[in-house]
């Protein structure tokens, strides 16, 4: 075999090819991350305590691309407290909140969470109206006596159900937002389809740049006779 590669041509198909590959491995990893994340069993926890009357606040989520609002309420656990979501309101404007008049006690399986934050493009939060554009537990707290908001924790905590309040009746419903890998836009089996994607780009790159070369005449498997 004879091989007489272009030199400029070579660098940028080694080049072109390497990138491809590495979009091909990222996705790969993507989808090992994320058919991880969904064969894992929750890390489950339960939350007891008191609700808080004059605690309600309201914080706006996205879920399945649908908009909604979800009341939270602060839940006193004894030496710490943390503001716990109760409803689920799809829309875009905020339903009434809920109203709490005495300590109720309240007890829910769920996970544990970090904070959300509020990203660039969001609305002002409204902490007069109790309106919040993420869920924020030291946004939250602000809102609060000093002595109350320093028991608050820093993370959140989404219980296993609540009540949706959009329809003619309240009615409970699997919380969409304890698991968001679950809501993900993208399955896994989607970033496997794109790292296999990138890789037969690459392999098909490295086709045409051979098949060029062969074609014109740098690119020999078997010698030939003497002209």
């Amino acid at each position: 075999m004879t091989f007489k590669p272009y030199p400029v041509l070579t660098l940028l198909t080694a080049v072109s090819v390497v990138i491809l590959i590495m979009f091909g491995n990222w996705q790969w990893s993507r989808f090992g991350e994320k058919k991880g994340r969904l064969a894992a069993e929750p890390e489950w926890a339960t939350v007891s305590g008191t609700l808080m009357p004059g605690t309600v606040r309201q914080v706006y989520s996205l879920t399945g691309g649908s908009a909604a609002w979800r009341d939270v309420v602060l839940v006193d656990m004894g030496d710490t407290a943390a503001f716990v979501s109760q409803t689920l309101h799809y829309g875009m404007e905020p339903p009434a909140p809920t109203l709490i008049t005495e300590p109720q006690f309240f007890s829910a399986r769920g996970i544990w969470h970090d904070a959300k934050h509020r990203n660039t493009f969001s609305s002002p939060d409204q902490p007069e109206k109790g309106l919040f554009q993420a869920f924020d537990p030291a946004a939250l707290a602000a809102t609060l006596e000093p002595e109350l908001a320093a028991r608050v924790v820093p993370r959140i905590f989404e219980p296993e159900t609540l009540l949706r309040t959009d329809g003619p009746l309240p009615e409970p419903v699997t919380n969409p937002l304890m698991r968001p890998e679950l809501e993900d836009p993208l399955p896994p089996e989607r970033h496997l389809g794109y790292a296999l994607t990138w890789w037969g780009l690459a392999i098909g790159l490295i086709g045409v740049y051979l098949a060029l070369h062969h074609q014109r005449g740098r690119l020999r498997f078997r010698g030939t006779g003497n002209p």
